[in-house]
């Protein structure tokens, strides 16, 4: 046998014993579903009488100064409806979360009427796209909590806000969403595409401002709630962080048009910019749009975060500037902007290349309205006793409301920490960098501390609300004087309301002033 087939021959057995049986290849893991975009969309809109501005061109004034075709759009219009749909599906948006106010027992309320009223077209319109095999978005709901403040839903007493702890409140709360669904047919719903929460049912929730109490059951009672008037079904609560811990199943945060990307553990919200200056009174900082850099920048952070969800503030709020609709300004600009980072963000292409900003934070504006006597003063102050007001003055605002009695200026007591807000004439410092010094005589008893606009990066919002706690306090006569450092007082106008700092009473407590003064620090 030669040394070749001598080989050949040793090696066969060999051979042999490898050829055995091989076990079926292990499945592939399943693809992870991409991540899903949503758009909050504001449907109040009826050419010419809601939201519109009767008195100015059409479309190019007020506060819907840059809808196209307006004489054409309206809550009651399933066109309408379904031209908005058509251009969310094309720009890469798979959730249209409408922006609802329909609060059980005021469904015929002027101002809010429309939250009902426009479901019927909403969903004729979604009928339409699908019996034309073209794509919409599915549907899920903003639930603007605004409807939460008694004299919005027209309930008493007047001034009072729903308590989401008792048994009214949470029916208050369940039956808003719940019926809300009842009138959307479910092949509309949208669904989460990912597990844990694959199948449940998109529900935003705005501010808790809006609330005078609440707590970690809520969400729990929401799911219930949901259960039982939808077996087999569930919502995904998405919260804005204000509520704290709710028991909900994602969080978020509203004000991502003005402050940028708000990041969550699978969530991010974006805009693409902000400018509320139509609206009379108001003096928020503007976020300019630097012709798109700025929602291209906001998608690369959101891309970068790896989020399942990402949520659009918004989709036509035009007010406030933040759409990213048609307009007749813009064209089809943002929606091609949507579409671009829409794509990437669900093929993993990644964030794309590096977008540069002109303008690093928003642009702060100037209240020149009031105040003009505090120009040049020495210090800025305001006596609740002898009513005197030298160009600082005391603003009632959502989440801080206020009563003058007895000579002291009061916070309204509520669970959890509340506000009384002020603002310093911008005739008298505005923007600035400044070490400033604020004394404050108050009854004892709550305690309180101070969060003013600031230039300290860390601090919240930007320094917006920057958090000090009193460097001395002195007690006599009964009253509390207190003073505070203020390194770095920026006051421009940052914090709700266009105010420049705020006292907060923890636990409840009630803040009660007889006088407030604004130095520079010695």
């Amino acid at each position: 046998m030669s040394s070749v087939k001598r080989l050949f021959h040793l090696g066969a057995p060999l051979l042999a014993a490898c050829w055995l049986p091989l076990a079926p290849p292990a499945p592939a893991p399943p693809e992870e579903p991409p991540p899903q975009v949503a758009a909050c969309f504001f449907y109040w809109y009826r050419w010419p009488d809601e939201h519109f501005n009767q008195h100015g061109a059409p479309g190019r004034e007020g506060h819907c100064r840059h809808l196209i075709d307006p004489e054409q759009v309206s809550y009651e219009s399933a066109d309408w409806f379904e031209r908005e749909f058509r251009d969310m599906a094309a720009a890469g948006i798979d959730v249209v979360l409408p922006v609802y106010w329909g609060a059980p027992g005021a469904y015929e309320r002027p101002g809010i009427r429309f939250s009902r009223a426009g479901l019927g077209p909403l969903v004729q319109a979604l009928d339409r796209l699908e019996e034309k095999g073209e794509a919409a978005p599915k549907v899920g709901l903003f639930y603007d909590t605004t409807t939460l403040v008694n004299d919005v839903r027209g309930a008493e007493p007047a001034g009072g806000r729903a308590d989401l702890t008792t048994s009214p409140g949470r029916s208050l709360f369940v039956d808003t969403i719940t019926d809300y669904f009842a009138a959307i047919p479910k092949r509309h719903w949208a669904r989460m595409a990912r597990p844990p929460l694959e199948g449940a049912v998109p529900v935003a929730l705005y501010a808790s401002a809006f609330a005078a109490r609440w707590d970690a059951s809520l969400g729990d009672e929401l799911q219930k709630a949901f259960a039982a008037r939808f077996p087999g079904e569930r919502p995904c609560l998405v919260a804005d962080q204000s509520w704290g811990d709710i028991g909900q199943d994602l969080t978020t945060g509203w004000g991502a048009a003005l402050g940028g990307p708000m990041l969550f553990d699978g969530v991010a919200q974006i805009g693409p910019g902000y400018d509320d200056s139509v609206v009379p009174g108001r003096h928020t900082p503007i976020r300019e749009r630097e012709e798109g850099a700025f929602y291209r920048w906001s998608w690369r952070k959101a891309i970068e975060h790896g989020p399942a969800l990402v949520i659009i503030e918004t989709w036509n709020e035009m007010h406030e500037g933040t759409e990213v609709c048609r307009t007749i300004e813009e064209g089809d600009l943002y929606l091609r902007i949507t579409r671009e980072y829409a794509g990437r963000l669900k093929s993993g292409a990644g964030p794309g290349p590096e977008v540069l900003l002109a303008f690093a934070a928003p642009r702060c504006r100037p209240d020149l309205s009031w105040g003009e006597e505090g120009k040049g003063a020495a210090a800025v102050q305001r006596d609740f006793a002898s009513g005197a007001r030298l160009g600082l003055r005391e603003r009632n605002w959502e989440d801080g409301p206020i009563r003058l009695e007895n000579g002291f200026l009061h916070s309204a007591p509520a669970e959890g920490a509340r506000y009384v807000y002020f603002q310093v004439s911008d005739h008298w410092r505005f923007d600035a960098a400044e070490d400033l010094e604020l004394r404050v005589k108050r009854k004892p008893g709550a305690g309180v501390w101070l969060e003013y606009d600031s230039r300290d990066p860390a601090g919240v919002f930007e320094g917006s609300y920057t958090a000090v706690r009193a460097a001395s306090a002195e007690e006599k006569d009964g009253l509390l004087a207190e003073v505070y450092c203020l390194p770095g007082a920026r006051l421009a106008n940052r914090q709700n309301g266009g105010s420049d700092f705020r006292f907060v009473a923890a636990e409840g407590g009630v803040i009660e002033l007889l006088s407030v003064e604004l130095w520079p620090a010695r």
